[in-house]
């Protein structure tokens, strides 16, 4: 499931492919899967079968694969659920599961994500579990190969579904129209700070209408060299890189989804521009000064490293874990412009194709994103006031300005600018490997923002050739192949229009 942390795809820090993405919360990332079945065979005696009885290897594997699926005894559903492989979140369900079998007829056997690579494996052995986790990087490539159930039909007569808000369910619908993943929560993000360190600097805690200047200043204040060094002891700020999309978009840069070509509009180059400046001025750390700190984001803010932290929100492993007195602020805005906040929708459940129990596996999805514990209270559900169940289930919580934050965010919510999200499924991985290595050596300041102006046309030559290239693969379905081609032209229209005279 997602975790409300902002990066890319599941641990609060990841979920994508390897192109160094970052992940987005509650969904998968880098875990460790179950033991493999056959354990207790003898490592020379699998080698001797290995060399001698290739046949023999190709037997067991089928034999696993079929175990994986097979049916319970007495003839009732069976679901798969590749869920995280986080203990606390397998605890929660294995207690509830019992119950859930009883009222509704199902059992829901839990596989622990152990990684896309063996995912897609198992989805070209056509023995993928029934119900997992899809971002918007993987998840049109897979509808289009036919690797995912249309979810159309069943979200149009549930109940639950209806309470989704709009926005989620418009963007989780893939170029051909089909629904194959249902958005299984949200976030925004904010500004964490320390409000003894505040005082102590004499300021007032941050509006929420505070704007980018009102945040370099309290960053300027707030940065000290306790000892006269020469090294600074205490930063302002400390804004990751992966949220810089987040202030683009507060800036009002042209954002738009399913983007098949790279663009650095004006808007996102002047937010580049002062995010290098705050590094410049020495009152937030470059990542070498980090790396050299040896600290996680959150342990900088709680040591006093660091007096306010750009996180997503909520985050229940910063939240719970912060000891300081601590408050929470919206992002900054920028003179003039009304505010485009933070909204996740980079992902959601999916069902496969090849599931033996669809109907059983819809009731299951429902089930873990509207009413199993781990993944409550949830704002998709629209179940109550969710900022309301939160504060119950993390007391304090209310007394941060959280509640201001998620409420704001709501009003005015700008979507998902995140790069992983924003890209076509077919050029996002060929945009971002190549794309990625230069912001990395923009922010260490290895290249200027005119130096990653000026690589775009290439980026977008090998681009269009990837493009171009699966295009003519024959198990693109006709949907989606239309879609792909006709975004082509458009975008062939507009380079034309914008290169005349």
């Amino acid at each position: 499931m997602e975790h409300p942390d902002g990066r890319l795809p599941s641990r609060p820090h990841s979920q994508y492919p390897p192109l160094r993405l970052r992940p987005a919360p509650f969904c998968p990332g880098h875990h460790h899967g179950r033991r493999p079945i056959m354990t207790n065979l003898p490592v020379r005696t699998l080698r001797r079968c290995a060399r001698h009885d290739r046949t023999f290897l190709l037997v067991a594997v089928a034999w696993l694969f079929a175990a994986c699926g097979r049916q319970a005894s007495d003839d009732r559903p069976t679901v798969t659920y590749n869920c995280a492989a986080n203990s606390n979140e397998i605890t929660a369900l294995q207690k509830e599961l019992p119950q859930f079998l009883q009222t509704e007829g199902i059992e829901v056997r839990l596989n622990p994500f152990s990684g896309e690579q063996k995912l897609y494996a198992m989805m070209a052995a056509r023995q993928a579990p029934d119900i997992f986790y899809t971002n918007n990087a993987v998840r049109d490539r897979l509808a289009a190969e036919g690797r995912l159930l249309d979810l159309s039909s069943f979200a149009e007569s549930d109940p639950v579904i209806a309470r989704f808000p709009a926005e989620l369910l418009a963007a989780a619908r893939s170029v051909d129209g089909g629904l194959y993943a249902i958005p299984n929560f949200t976030h925004t993000c904010g500004v964490y700070y320390n409000r003894e360190l505040f005082a102590e600097a004499g300021l007032e805690p941050p509006d929420p209408d505070w704007t980018w200047e009102d945040m370099r200043d309290a960053a300027t204040r707030l940065t000290d060299d306790r000892d006269d060094d020469g090294r600074t002891d205490r930063y302002g700020i400390f804004i990751p890189a992966h949220f810089i999309e987040a202030f683009e978009q507060m800036n009002h840069a042209p954002i738009h989804r399913n983007t098949i070509f790279l663009e650095i509009s004006a808007e996102a180059r002047e937010v580049h521009e002062r995010y290098l400046a705050l590094i410049r001025d020495g009152i937030m750390p470059d990542i070498r000064r980090v790396q050299a700190l040896g600290m996680q984001a959150a342990q900088l803010l709680q040591s006093g490293r660091i007096a306010m932290l750009v996180e997503g929100v909520p985050h229940p492993g910063l939240m719970d874990t912060l000891t300081i007195d601590w408050g929470l602020v919206p992002l900054p805005r920028f003179d003039g412009l009304e505010p485009r906040y933070f909204r996740s929708d980079s992902g959601g459940v999916s069902i496969s194709a090849v599931t033996k129990y669809p109907d059983a596996s819809w009731k299951t999805l429902v089930w873990l994103i509207s009413k199993a514990s781990a993944y409550q209270p949830n704002p998709v559900v629209g179940n109550g006031d969710f900022v309301d169940a939160w504060v119950r289930k993390h007391p304090g919580a209310d007394e941060t300005g959280f509640r201001d934050v998620w409420n704001l965010s709501a009003q005015y919510p700008g979507g998902d600018p995140r790069y992983f999200v924003r890209f076509s499924s077919w050029t996002m991985n060929a945009i971002l490997t190549r794309f990625q290595p230069l912001l990395d050596q923009l922010w260490s300041g290895a290249i200027q923002p005119g130096d990653l102006a000026d690589a775009v046309p290439n980026i977008n030559q090998e681009v269009r050739r990837e493009l171009e290239r699966q295009l003519r693969s024959p198990s693109l379905r006709p949907g989606f192949r239309s879609a792909l081609e006709n975004a082509l032209r458009q975008e062939d229209a507009l380079s034309t229009e914008s290169s005349r005279p």
